[in-house]
């Protein structure tokens, strides 16, 4: 008895059926999971941006010279020329950015330039507190000096609430600038704060006078 053998067609179609099965349809709960997880994505990126350029808050110094209204600042040497002074959180990373725009900036004006740490360290706590973290970054800036700043108290005087914050005074100890010298948080590069002082130590007016502040509150 004769058999039909089936058509060569249908045979290839088998054959592509068993190494090719149905492809399976992905759920639709699945779509909505990967759709929910590309807004977190979205949010936390655009979360990271804005904290990274939200400034902390500052107040302008004392108009007069700072060695007649802080109580525990030395007076500055009026030989000396200008001087800065820097609030300091140890443990604050942001704080980084700023020692470095700092030393790009005594790069150029070091001769003119002393500066001046105020390192916060809570209140009943050693100078031991402060010795780790950014401190002995601080200790390699020539003509600088550390004084720990207990609770903040002086830096505080001085408008300086944020981590970074400077203010910096003629040989008269007068403020002529106070506020930050990065873009934003933990981001070196070219900012309108260093331009200022770079004005201010050659002599000239800077259109601005303070800038905000990017870093830990004190």
């Amino acid at each position: 008895m004769l058999t039909q053998e089936p058509h060569s067609g249908q045979i290839q179609r088998m054959d592509l059926q068993k190494v090719h099965p149905t492809t399976r349809t992905i759920p639709p709960f699945l779509y909505r999971v990967a759709i929910l997880w590309g807004f977190i994505l979205a949010a936390l990126f655009f979360a990271l941006i804005s904290y990274g350029n939200t400034a902390g808050p500052s107040d302008p110094p004392p108009e007069t010279a700072f060695t007649k209204q802080v109580d525990g600042v030395s007076e500055i040497n009026t030989s000396s020329g200008w001087e800065l002074m820097m609030a300091v959180h140890p443990k604050c990373p942001c704080t980084v950015a700023s020692v470095n725009e700092l030393q790009h900036l005594l790069d150029q004006f070091g001769d003119q330039l002393k500066c001046r740490f105020l390192v916060y360290h809570p209140a009943d706590t050693d100078a031991a507190w402060i010795e780790d973290g950014i401190t002995p970054r601080l200790s390699e800036i020539p003509q600088a000096s550390i004084e720990p700043d207990e609770t903040g108290k002086t830096a505080l005087a001085l408008g300086m609430q944020t981590s970074g914050a400077v203010v910096v005074f003629d040989s008269q100890g007068i403020p002529c600038f106070h506020g930050g010298i990065t873009v934003s948080r933990n981001h070196e590069g070219d900012n309108l704060g260093v331009r200022a002082i770079s004005m201010l130590l050659q002599g000239k007016s800077p259109p601005i006078t303070s800038t905000p502040v990017f870093g830990c509150r004190l």
